[in-house]
């Protein structure tokens, strides 16, 4: 019986889950939230979600779109106002994961090469198959990633959230090594917003409460906390100020702001917007 009953869970799951996002796609086309040109993308998007995206909530397809969507408008914001007449031609997103923004990347610059970056190979075997674009394994020490390519556009979603000071300094300078001479890099933190929200225990981020009072203990003494997940060396939980960003990405490079947008991302995350300087 287990046999029949195993497939037919499986089965169910997936049902369910594509169910989950016609749902969700219908509802998003209808709703007056969204722009006439997020609609057209939101049409075209692809609903391949591999089986193991961690990013997929059972019943959340909604949501799920919902940051793609808010991811390009991200996106759109630092375009407009870098104020500079670009093509963008070749694409890095870092991380990919299994294409949650990815996929609305290969929808709104149809004819770029896009290259994701993943440590997670199924992952990165997906979008390769899914999303037609090149795909390269990751590293943990961000000194040791070399590509040849450099890029006009530069998407980072939530990593410098989960990486400590160090390690979200060598990602920095090296998505300003990899810029064209007018590309862009958008990249997200954790802000004051989660500094609140772990403070009131709101929100704990899966970290233990030693060290939540870690993390909150060095955000006070320098502006960047960091703490590990519990049994996890190296990746865990970021939070970070306006003034301590912009002092890490200074030393990245020859680089300048032109956008930061508190809980810009998905009203959670801080967006930061820089262009290689003039």
């Amino acid at each position: 019986m287990n046999l029949i009953r195993k497939p037919h869970r499986f089965l169910m799951r997936r049902v369910c889950k594509a169910l989950d996002f016609h749902h969700a796609k219908r509802s998003l086309l209808s709703s007056n939230a969204l722009s006439d040109q997020e609609k057209a993308l939101l049409d075209r998007v692809s609903l391949k979600v591999h089986g193991n995206d961690g990013m997929y909530v059972p019943f959340r397809a909604r949501h799920y779109l919902s940051v793609g969507l808010s991811a390009i408008r991200c996106i759109e914001d630092v375009l407009n106002r870098s104020k500079r007449d670009r093509v963008i031609q070749f694409i890095l997103d870092f991380p990919c994961g299994y294409g949650r923004i990815l996929r609305f990347l290969r929808v709104r610059f149809p004819d770029a090469y896009i290259t994701g970056v993943e440590l997670d190979r199924a992952a990165l075997d997906f979008c390769r198959r899914v999303f037609s674009v090149r795909s390269l394994a990751s590293d943990n020490d961000f000194t040791q990633l070399s590509l040849p390519d450099k890029f006009d556009l530069i998407w980072c979603g939530s990593l410098i959230t989960h990486i400590d000071e160090k390690a979200a300094t060598d990602l920095l300078k090296f998505f300003q090594d990899h810029l064209t001479p007018a590309g862009l890099c958008v990249f997200t933190t954790h802000g004051l917003t989660s500094v609140d929200r772990i403070q009131e225990t709101k929100k704990t981020y899966g970290l233990t409460a030693k060290a939540r009072q870690e993390l909150l203990s060095r955000f006070r003494e320098n502006g960047y906390g960091y703490a590990d997940y519990q049994d996890q060396n190296g990746y865990g939980i970021s939070v970070v100020s306006h003034e301590r960003m912009l002092a890490l990405a200074e030393s990245a490079g020859n680089w300048q702001e032109v956008v930061f947008a508190e809980r810009g991302w998905d009203s959670h995350q801080d967006v930061y917007g820089f262009v290689n300087a003039e």
